[in-house]
């Protein structure tokens, strides 16, 4: 698995941008992306994909030391759904 260290200086090595520049610009992208999420906005990437933003309901839940039966409270989270040409992409369905 490539962690964000590794992409930084995957992207670097191929644009010949300096691995400082590569993180402003992937820190700015993930903020970016984060705050649009986070005021409910989708994030429509062509080739990529869509990042969405989901908001779970509150639901049952048990406490596993006690059984003790509680309700988890309502919280954001977000979706990733990848474009469909990637997924072809990545099942070589077209090259």
């Amino acid at each position: 698995m490539m962690n964000k260290r590794e992409l930084i200086y995957s992207i670097a090595e191929k644009t010949g941008y300096t691995q400082s520049a590569v993180r402003n610009v992937l820190n700015t992208f993930i903020d970016t992306v984060f705050e649009e999420v986070r005021s409910e906005n989708k994030v429509r990437i062509g080739g990529l994909g869509v990042f969405s933003p989901i908001l779970q309901k509150p639901r049952p839940v048990r406490n596993p030391q006690t059984m003790e039966p509680l309700m988890l409270a309502p919280r954001s989270t977000m979706k990733f759904r990848a474009a469909d040409d990637l997924v072809r992409k990545l099942n070589k369905e077209e090259e």
